[in-house]
């Protein structure tokens, strides 16, 4: 096992108090020079989620999360050959023709993709991903409780008779979600901060941070595993001072329109 003790002491720590110091697009650069080839796909491998995020984006016309590993021109580029993309896309696309049918069922896609990470042979990064995933099933389970979705349907493309998904679904009729209580901070966020979208964000964020960090033993600093646990740490803060930013010029516009 590699261990990359350069790497390792010029990364700067992180916070959501200050913007880092390193953006991604160095980060990635920074890592490309230095790991091993198979180290570095791992990275690409994290990356592969925001270009399924950004296939989202594509059809829309909104802007593409840079933290993908492919350029707009790549994906179009991918989804004109049908190559360099997971076959469960294509069939998706296939199955779904329509920009309403497709950005409705989207979460097949990401059911999808969720099924394949769950086979990584990485262990740090199977630990990631199925944290992912069961991060976005409970907070996809707090919002349809608090908007009044079905359940059911919003877990439509899910395994209906995994444990995790039967327990959530058993509380569709229910006035409250409850889950276990590995995921009491992920309720206690939501009942503080339910009416504060920015704030919510925040808790949330510095949840999945400080989760990503134990993924990770604390005097382990050089290795790969806290190399990706630093590279979604990244990814985590600097999402959220773009997100923290538009809010912040949002509210000045507001002002200057009111003034």
């Amino acid at each position: 096992m590699s261990n990359y003790y350069f790497v390792g002491t010029i990364l700067p720590p992180l916070s959501f108090e200050t913007e880092p110091e390193v953006d991604f697009r160095s980060l990635d650069s920074l890592l490309k020079d230095n790991l091993s080839q198979s180290d570095y796909q791992k990275t690409v491998a994290i990356r592969r989620f925001f270009d399924l995020l950004n296939l989202r984006a594509l059809w829309t016309h909104e802007a593409m999360d840079l933290h993908g590993e492919m350029s707009a021109q790549e994906m179009e580029e991918a989804l004109i050959t049908t190559t360099n993309l997971p076959d469960y896309i294509f069939d998706f696309l296939a199955k779904f023709h329509s920009l309403q049918e497709r950005l409705e069922n989207f979460p097949f896609l990401l059911a999808a993709f969720f099924k394949e990470a769950k086979e990584n042979k990485d262990p740090f990064l199977r630990a990631y991903f199925s944290f992912e995933r069961n991060f976005r099933l409970v907070t996809t389970g707090f919002r349809a409780k608090k908007l009044h979705r079905d359940l059911i349907t919003e877990l439509r493309f899910e395994d209906l008779q995994e444990e995790f998904i039967k327990e959530m679904i058993a509380q569709n009729e229910g006035k409250e979600f409850t889950l276990p209580e590995e995921y009491e901070e992920i309720k206690n966020s939501y009942e503080k901060f339910g009416e504060e979208p920015l704030l919510l964000q925040r808790a949330l964020d510095e949840y999945r941070f400080n989760f990503i960090d134990q993924l990770v033993d604390p005097s382990d600093t050089f290795s790969i595993e806290r190399i990706l646990a630093y590279m979604i740490q990244l990814i985590i803060v600097e999402k959220w001072f773009e997100l923290d930013k538009a809010k912040g010029m949002q509210i000045v516009d507001t002002i200057v329109k009111e003034g």
